[in-house]
């Protein structure tokens, strides 16, 4: 089971003391269904969790890390020089020296105020990043791991005692500060670990204010930073049983059930308060938060599969948990109307119809229409005949595909839009007012859309559908196979060899290692086009094709569309992506490490986008970027017009 509505998405892991191994089974189930975090934060046992994922740990990292360290290690004795109480009376301290160890732990809370010294949680994550990072660190750069090391943003809170507030670290506002200091502070429960003293306050852990600190994105949901994820943060939560504790028998078992109550927290309260965050909810049973001696390696896996179950059960649900959630939020331009679409196509099984002047989208979603047409989806587009070559073009590769293409008048066009399974419980209806064609920036960027579901507006819905009922009603064209068959790599050079730029280039089909020896000239990889790549690589699977075999679509009659592994071209020792920066950031994500592609060598024209960057910098967005902004000085002559170059078309 694979995620739609959180391909991206902004993850919050709760607090939860020595119970972290279930964050590591919920990491695993959320990688395998393609969820992707483009900020993480966390408080306590969750920020340990949240700093491995920022440092580029994979699900398996994270769960080696935490089921193979002994969590008694973390009970270090007190620091008495750390001690953040400046009046410690003489008596009390000779007091502790001749009391048996019953008693020494109440001496401590009251001279050190706590039982044990968090240094070696600071030692622990100090010592993971650094081997998570070590080989993207400058040579004979020192000192901690920083906040601006990292590979994505990330924010920890602990809580000030001398102002009652939290202490919030994160990439943006303290990019200079120590990852695991921070997180030492975070994990410092209250009573249990002795507080922290700094130069600004008195710290202590994170969950006394806030053990599900969702409240670290509300600045961004404020801004337009929000759009990159359209506002969807996930909110990893720790249940113990409800089971109630016996009373304590002293004054330590009162302090721990004391801290086990504070980090539990007011976390449903806190989440209730603020919009957009969706919970999945793990049931850890009656491990305490502080049962650092009694969890052994039995416990974290069960632990460790509660997490994973937990993730399993809401992507199952997600499409009807979303819907319940569903609010009028407008999306923006072009690439946010086709991240709908995706999902739209995603879910969509009987009919898929869509509306307007305009066929540029298909050039841009073409897996998913294909794989539509393949599962027998009925695909109908309703549009208007020009001389516009790229528009025959599509039209004919829509009609290729077993679309029926309905041709009309352009002021007879009664709306642009996308309809999926318009009779069903689950239909939806994406309608945009962006012009019909996009010609400039403005027209990519500042289109307005808005979703529409039969669950909450089938009024809206019915009179849409009854504007283009007349067409709907025709006859499909019939359905093809559309098998995938082997092509030769012949076939693929020859249509490469069309390309302006590429008449004297020569082409070889190698392996390559996933790694910043592969350059990308772009920002970020949209959202949409990473899910639908995910599809189309399930798709490929299911019909038992390789990751990114040479391979082309059959349509019958001589024509075919080459599906076309990632394309680079090479300099010197390392290689540009060109097309297929989905597909490698797919590779980087789900730790792919060698990929078939194309490459293309003896390019004589000049990159589209000068400076290319590290594969590993690339992230994910969902908001609407044009090409200038997604690629820094494009040239836009100088665009290899692959993807045209692979489908067929006849001008007859």
């Amino acid at each position: 089971m694979s995620t739609i509505y959180f391909s991206h998405c902004w993850g919050v892991f709760e607090g939860g003391g020595v119970r972290a191994s279930a964050h590591a089974g919920a990491f695993a189930a959320a990688k395998a269904a393609g969820i992707t975090f483009g900020r993480v934060a966390g408080t306590s046992g969750g920020s340990i969790v949240a700093a491995l994922i920022a440092a580029g740990a994979t699900s398996e990292y994270v769960t080696n890390a935490l089921e193979k360290t002994n969590l008694s290690t973390f009970l270090s004795p007190v620091i008495e020089k750390d001690t953040v109480f400046t009046d410690r009376p003489f008596l009390l301290r000779l007091a502790r020296k001749i009391v048996t160890k019953k008693w020494k732990s109440v001496f401590s809370v009251a001279l050190d105020s706590g039982l044990y010294s968090s240094e070696p949680v600071e030692h622990w994550v100090e010592t993971k990043l650094r081997d998570l990072l070590k080989t993207h660190r400058p040579i004979g750069q020192g000192g901690p791991i920083r906040f601006k090391d990292l590979h994505l943003p990330l924010h920890v809170v602990a809580t000030d005692l001398t102002n009652g507030r939290p202490k919030i670290w994160s990439s943006d506002e303290t990019p200079e500060d120590s990852v695991a200091f921070a997180v030492r502070c975070s994990c410092t429960i209250p009573f249990f670990y002795q507080a922290i003293g700094t130069h600004q306050g008195v710290l202590i852990d994170g969950g006394a204010v806030s053990n599900l600190p969702s409240f670290v994105y509300s600045k961004l949901m404020a801004s337009d930073e929000d759009r990159s994820v359209l506002s969807r943060i996930l909110a990893f939560r720790l249940v113990e049983d409800p089971a109630p504790s016996a009373k304590p028998r002293n004054v330590q078992e009162f302090g721990i059930q004391l801290a086990n109550t504070v980090i539990s927290g007011a976390s449903e309260i806190q989440a209730s308060l603020q919009p957009d965050v969706y919970e999945v909810v793990i049931e850890t049973g009656a491990i305490k938060s502080t049962d650092f001696s009694k969890i052994g390696e039995k416990e974290k896996k069960e632990l460790h599969s509660a997490g994973e179950s937990a993730v399993q059960r809401f992507v199952a649900a997600e499409r009807a948990i979303v819907r319940a959630n569903s609010n009028s939020r407008i999306y923006r331009g072009f690439d946010e109307e086709m991240l709908l679409v995706v999902q739209g196509l995603m879910t969509c099984s009987e009919l898929f119809c869509a509306v307007g002047d305009s066929i540029y989208w298909l050039d841009v979603v073409f897996p998913m229409v294909l794989a539509a047409a393949r599962r027998g989806v009925d695909l109908v587009c309703i549009t208007v005949d020009t001389k516009d070559s790229d528009q025959r073009r599509r039209i004919f590769l829509l009609q290729q595909l077993g679309v029926t293409v309905v041709l009309v008048e352009k002021d007879k066009l009664p709306f642009k839009g996308f309809v999926f399974d318009p009779s069903t419980d689950g239909g939806s209806i994406v309608l945009s007012t962006a012009p019909r064609e996009i010609r400039t920036d403005d027209d990519y960027q500042n289109g307005i859309i808005r979703s529409y579901t039969r669950s909450h507006d089938a009024p809206v819905m019915d009179l849409l559908v009854s504007k283009i009922a007349e067409h709907l009603e025709r006859v499909p064209c019939k359905r093809r196979e559309l098998p995938y068959v082997e092509c030769a790599k012949d076939d693929l050079f020859a249509k490469l060899k069309s390309v302006i730029q590429y008449r004297n280039a020569n082409f070889r089909v190698r392996e390559l290692e996933v790694s910043d020896e592969i350059l990308v000239m772009q920002e970020t990889v949209k959202e949409f086009k990473a899910l639908q790549i995910r599809q189309h690589i399930r798709d490929l699977l299911i019909n038992d094709c390789e990751l990114f075999d040479l391979r082309k679509v059959d349509f019958g009659d001589g024509l075919f569309s080459i599906v076309t592994p990632p394309v680079l071209e090479q300099l010197g020792a390392q290689f540009v992506v060109i097309d297929g920066s989905a597909r490698l950031f797919h590779c980087l994500s789900t730790g792919v490490s060698r990929v078939t592609a194309v490459v293309v060598g003896g390019v004589e024209a000049a990159l589209p986008a000068r400076n290319p960057k590290k594969l590993s910098t690339l992230r994910l967005s969902s908001s609407t970027r044009t090409m200038a902004a997604n690629y820094p000085n494009l040239e836009r002559s100088l665009i290899r017009r692959i993807e045209e170059a692979v489908h067929p078309f006849s001008p007859d």
